[in-house]
């Protein structure tokens, strides 16, 4: 289990939090291992019946910690663990609800995709900057983005990788609702509390049917992704990148 992930169970509700707040909540593959195994215990857990998903230190999550790009270039297999959180937040069967603040980055923005709901902050920024790290899209949001907002601005979104603010993510519809600075767990556990209310069964009866006709398409592309992503991880155009990212840090 990773410190830097909480968990709380209050009301039914699993409350998962990125506490690694001095990175910004970078996620580390036990921060990823941790998710899955947190996200499958919930569901087999009858008493929980919505997962809240949330960022401490005024941010949602900065991405993946480039560091462990660079380790995870070396020795392939450890991208298992990224691959299990992705597999655990695609098939999720509960409701999935995110409380963003700050900054939403690469995967922190692709994992939003796959919530049922979307409680945000005017003043997050989102980012998809894979294709400036040499690397592409995952968690399968080459399919995700161009059904929501069509392939061109998907484009816009994915190989620009330019980063946009939360009125423009509402417009795109990848937010329900928008708050002010601060207010994003309080609106999101309000929404947790109102689905953790309703009948269960019927709760992820309903979710299963909204999601079914995609599901095939989902994990066809986590599939493609994950495979492509990991040679990209090699190739020298990331190396260059990673070097140039980690040195700026520096």
């Amino acid at each position: 289990m990773s410190q830097f992930i909480t968990e709380n169970i209050e009301s039914g509700i699993q409350i998962l939090c990125f506490d690694r707040v001095e990175k910004r909540n970078a996620i580390t593959l036990d921060m990823y291992q941790t998710l899955a195994d947190l996200l499958h215990s919930a569901e087999k857990n009858p008493d929980i019946k919505a997962t809240l998903i949330r960022g401490a230190g005024g941010h949602f999550s900065a991405g993946n910690d480039i560091n462990e790009f660079v380790e995870i270039a070396q020795k392939p297999e450890k991208m298992e663990a990224t691959m299990a959180f992705l597999q655990a937040i695609a098939t999720y069967k509960k409701p999935l609800i995110a409380a963003v603040e700050g900054r939403a980055v690469g995967v922190g923005a692709t994992m939003l995709l796959h919530c049922d709901l979307v409680l945000s902050s005017r003043e997050a920024r989102f980012q998809f900057p894979f294709v400036q790290l040499g690397l592409i899209p995952e968690a399968a949001s080459s399919y995700f983005l161009p059904k929501f907002v069509g392939h061109q601005k998907a484009f816009e979104l994915l190989v620009l990788g330019e980063t946009f603010d939360a009125q423009e993510a509402y417009e795109m519809s990848l937010i329900n609702h928008l708050c002010e600075e601060g207010e994003a767990y309080k609106l999101a556990l309000l929404y947790a509390e109102k689905v953790a209310a309703l009948p269960s069964e019927a709760v992820i009866l309903s979710k299963d049917l909204l999601k079914f006709h995609d599901q095939d398409n989902v994990q066809m592309t986590l599939m493609r992704e994950g495979r492509i992503f990991k040679d990209r991880l090699r190739s020298p155009e990331a190396h260059q990148a990673f070097a140039g990212f980690l040195s700026r840090n520096k």
